[in-house]
This record gives C-alpha cells, structure tokens and sequence, in this order.
C-alpha cells in the first residue's frame, strides 16, 4: 500500500501535468500535420505518466520534468502574445506571467527560509499562498488560451467581466458552424 503522502502529492501532480498537456494541445495544434496522433499521443503520455507516478515518487525528476513540459509551451505562448492586438488579452498573460512569478517566489522562500519564517509571530504561510497563485496561474493560462483558440476558429471573443472583477471569454460563433 502506498503511503498518504504520496497519493496526496500524487493528486496534486498528476493534474498539474495533465493542465501542461491541454496547453501543449492548444498551443499547437492549429499547425500539427498529423491532426489525430497529437491527442492520442498526449492522452497516452499523460496516462503513462499517472500510471508511473502511482508507483514511483519522483519528487525533484517530477520538478524537472513539469519545468520541461511548460518551457515548451512558452515559445507559442510568447508567440501567440504577440499577435494578439487585444489589450485585456495581453493583460491577462501578464497576469498568467506575474502569479506565476509571485507562486514560485513565496514557495521558494517558504522552502528555503522555512525554520526563520515559522519563528515570526505570524506567518504568511508561503506554501499556501503558492496555491492561491498557481491557481490563478491556471485560471489566466486557460483564460488567455481559450482566447487565442477562439480567435484562431475565427469565433470574435470578447472579455467580459463576472462582477465587474473576474475576466472570461465571451464567444460568439458565426451562424454557419
């Protein structure tokens, strides 16, 4: 039997992998040759991977390997924030940049300065707040990808706000599809 912590850290893994692979599909897909073998390849190497890791902690491989997986998105990430002549568009993948920034930054101080920060009379629990920016991290990742996809099908989006505060894509599909 594996022990809690491992499928804990697995459950909070597997996803993070997962979320990079719907990226890389986004991302490149519009210009894979070979339309079919891209998802078939992504879904079995995502399976793979979650079969692999309920057996075997990687702890700092998985680390490496999750770092591997988003530096490829960057270059068509970059690319396609370039493009975008939308302001909110390019607003929201500052957004994307700065939470992640922010998440490694209180979880790397939170790993390193640990024993100092727990000593402090109130601590600002930085692995907590890691969470809170990679979730906003994927809440703007997906937002800015579901807008770039939406112009790429040719669907005129538009960013709207849910309470005047939170930005999502509104789609307007033409009549013909």
């Amino acid at each position: 039997m594996l022990p809690l912590q491992h499928v804990q850290q697995q459950s909070d893994e597997t996803p993070m992998v997962w979320e990079i692979l719907l990226y890389m599909y986004i991302l490149y897909s519009p210009d894979w040759h070979y339309r079919s073998t891209m998802p078939i390849f992504l879904f079995f190497y995502g399976a793979a991977f979650a079969v692999v890791h309920s057996f075997v902690r990687f702890d700092i491989g998985f680390k490496v390997h999750y770092v591997i997986l988003c530096l490829l998105c960057i270059p068509r990430m970059y690319k396609y924030y370039i493009y975008t002549a939308d302001v909110c568009a390019k607003w929201i993948a500052k957004l994307y940049v700065a939470t992640l920034l922010l998440g490694s930054l209180f979880w790397l101080c939170d790993r390193v300065f640990c024993k100092e920060i727990s000593q402090w009379p109130v601590n600002p629990q930085g692995h907590a707040l890691w969470h809170v920016f990679m979730g906003l991290n994927s809440y703007f990742a997906n937002t800015f990808l579901m807008f770039c996809r939406a112009q790429q099908r040719g669907w005129s989006p538009k960013f709207v706000r849910l309470f005047g505060v939170l930005p999502y894509v509104k789609i307007e599909k033409p009549k013909s599809q």
